[in-house]
């Protein structure tokens, strides 16, 4: 083959490269798992809804999940069917266990709570966003996400995060801190239920006091004996 001909080869195999990357990237979006980044904005098409959200196909050959309460914050919980094409966001991806968390963007921005308005020792129900080797990170509809260090774990030990809770999960958590300079918020899974009723005192019998009339009956009885 000729120079010439080999330059129209390589010329022609770009083109069908760029070609690629534009239908994948700026089309379709990310093609693989890897290439996702939190905050991309894609569009899906919703393939199962089940109790606890929609698990969306965003072309990267493993559906990502809209967590029940990311959909109603948007207002779309029951109005959203299988099939449907929706805008989503990537909230978080994670590679090793071929996950992928997703909100609707703009869905309760509004709502979002100001740490200064929380209260520490508040019990509240919040979703499991992320897993470290230290704890969970969980929305609480805060602005912030609060984070569940693996010591405030019930039922005592345990190796990883993972083997108790998973991303998407729904929680209750008591709020034991809170930092407005760090705009941090550590929680507890620790004595999250409510406390148990006091035993009711029962009331002490009253005493039967003897009447006027017994007094002095008592008091003549004496003096007779005298």
């Amino acid at each position: 083959m000729d120079k010439e001909n080999t330059k129209k080869v390589t010329q022609e195999q770009a083109r069908s490269e760029d070609s690629d990357n534009v239908s994948k990237e700026g089309q379709s979006g990310p093609s693989t798992i890897q290439a996702l980044k939190p905050g991309m904005r894609l569009k899906g098409t919703v393939q199962n809804i089940v109790d606890f959200g929609a698990f969306i196909d965003i072309g990267v050959g493993r559906d990502g999940l809209a967590h029940i309460s990311t959909l109603k914050r948007a207002g779309i919980d029951e109005t959203l069917h299988a099939g449907d094409e929706i805008d989503v966001q990537i909230r978080h991806v994670d590679v090793e266990r071929d996950r992928i968390s997703l909100t609707i963007p703009g869905a309760g921005k509004s709502a979002k709570t100001a740490l200064e308005n929380l209260k520490e020792g508040s019990v509240v129900t919040g979703r499991v966003v992320r897993l470290v080797d230290f704890g969970a990170f969980i929305d609480i509809g805060a602005r912030t996400d609060g984070l569940l260090h693996i010591s405030e774990f019930t039922g005592g030990y345990i190796k990883h995060p993972s083997d108790v809770l998973n991303v998407g999960e729904e929680v209750e958590v008591r709020i034991l801190d809170v930092d407005t300079e760090r705009q941090r918020i550590s929680l507890s899974m620790k004595e999250v239920e409510k406390p148990a009723a006091q035993p009711v005192e029962e009331p002490e019998q009253e005493q039967d006091f003897p009447t006027a009339f017994e007094v002095a009956w008592q008091q003549a009885l004496s003096k007779e004996e005298e």
